[in-house]
Formats: C-alpha cells, structure tokens, sequence
C-alpha cells in the first residue's frame, strides 16, 4: 500500500476515508482506535455481507503508521445526504424511503452477531461523565424498564451511512451494529437527525431539510413497524446519554446533556 497514492473522500470521527491506487476503499483509523474496535468492525462488516445485506464486501484489515486499516470495496453512487444537501426538496420522499428501509433492516434477526445491545448500553451509559452519579443511575435505572430484543441494529443509521446508485440503496459504516431492540436503532436516528450542528459536520448542513425529513421519518417508521410513536420516545432517553461518550462536537454534547436533563426531570 502506498499512501501517496490515495484520494481522500472523506472524514468522520473515528476514520479518514480514502480510495486507494486499486480502487479500494481505504477506512483509516485515527490514532488510539484499538486493534479490537478495529476487528469488531471487520467482523461485522463481514457479518452483514454475508448475510445478503446491501453493503459492501469487506476485503482485509491492516496496520499502517500505527493506525488500524479496514479495505472494502468501493462502492458506486453517492450519499443519500450529499443528495439531499444538493435537492433538499426530495427530503419528504427519501425520509419515508429511508424509514421504511430502515423497517426491513430491524426486522432481521441478528443474535449470531455477537455484539448484546443492552451491554452495550449499560457499558456506554457509565461512561457518561457529562452526567453525575445519579443521573446516569436514572438513565440505567429507565434502561431496565424498555424490553430486550433480538433484532438486527445498525447502531448509526442515517443518510450519510447511506449509497445511492440509481434505485438501489447500500448501508456503510458496521462499527456500532448490534443485537437487541429495534427500537433504539430507531430513537439514535432521530438523535442523528436532531442534534446535529454545522460544526458538527455533514449532518449539521442538512439543515434546510432536517425537520421534514425527521418528522416523515418518525411517521412512516411508527406506521411501517407497528411501534407507537411514545414506544419510540422511550428509548431517547438512553440513546441521548450514550451518545454523550462519541467523538462529536462539544456544543452537540451540551444540547444532548441538558435533553437528557430535561427528561429526568
């Protein structure tokens, strides 16, 4: 591998992406993200391929200057968001695409996956130093009254993780899958389509078109999936507060601590 060869294409809070000199997808891990974190997500990744998810293949993982390296290969098209930055009108249509895409995937089920979802919470909800003791006992405290589930979770559903070539739609991006409800996949979109800041990146600037695609988002997944909108609303809670330990910006951070405050209350 040579790196001065490659083509950034893009940047997030745990990788850059590149494209290599053979056209691979180059998923390079920031400095400190363990070589477990790293084989979590390669395991995953091949997990989903070869459970016939639309995705794409996973072809190795390495170590370059240190850092974890995921191949995939490429895949043809754009982001559903970089098309709704660019035809923010089309926003109603893909969010009841994006909703009822979203369905099909919680439906699957997911326990050979091996990544327990209420763990996980727990675990990520500990961690939540931007809230105090009893805080995040409260937040616990609700986690163990929302049901379990064996359902397939991408665990960072939304339009950036989203392909688009022509009428077929691939998911990228396995590092948070897991196994459990469907419902908390479900309530972290939502986060992802509310908390976003411009500062924040990509989901910040689709902004113009956020509310729309939020609010026909949350009508056409309660409708497709059969789950009430305040069955939805109970797992904000949880989903806020694990949210709090992500690499995002410190102002997203402080709109999702004082929500999880407000719902304490």
């Amino acid at each position: 591998m040579n790196k001065e060869l490659w083509s950034k294409i893009g940047d997030g809070g745990t990788a850059e992406i590149y494209l290599d000199e053979s056209g691979r997808v180059v998923k390079w891990f920031r400095e400190g993200f363990s070589e477990a974190a790293a084989a979590s997500e390669y395991r995953k990744s091949e997990w989903a391929y070869a459970a016939g998810l639309p995705t794409a293949k996973a072809l190795g993982l390495t170590n370059l200057e240190g850092r974890q390296v995921l191949l995939l290969e490429r895949l043809e098209g754009e982001s559903l968001l970089q098309r709704l930055q660019r035809e923010p009108e089309t926003a109603e249509e893909a969010a009841r695409k994006f909703a009822a895409y979203h369905v099909q995937l919680n439906k699957r089920e997911a326990a050979a996956l091996e990544d327990d979802q209420r763990s996980r919470l727990v675990q990520r909800i500990g961690w939540a130093d931007r809230l105090g003791e009893s805080e995040r006992r409260q937040v616990l405290e609700a986690l163990e009254l929302l049901p379990d589930g064996q359902q397939f979770c991408h665990g960072d559903f939304h339009p950036g993780n989203i392909m688009e070539n022509g009428e077929d739609w691939q998911v990228i991006d396995w590092i948070d899958a897991n196994c459990g409800h469907p419902l908390y996949d479900a309530a972290r979109t939502l986060l992802l389509l509310g908390f976003g800041t411009e500062e924040g990146g990509a989901r910040g600037r689709m902004e113009e078109a956020a509310a729309v695609f939020r609010s026909a988002y949350l009508q056409t997944y309660s409708e497709q999936s059969g789950f009430g909108r305040d069955e939805i609303e109970r797992w904000m809670l949880p989903a806020a507060a694990v949210r709090l330990v992500e690499p995002i910006p410190e102002s997203e951070k402080d709109k999702l601590a004082q929500y999880v405050r407000s719902r304490l209350l």
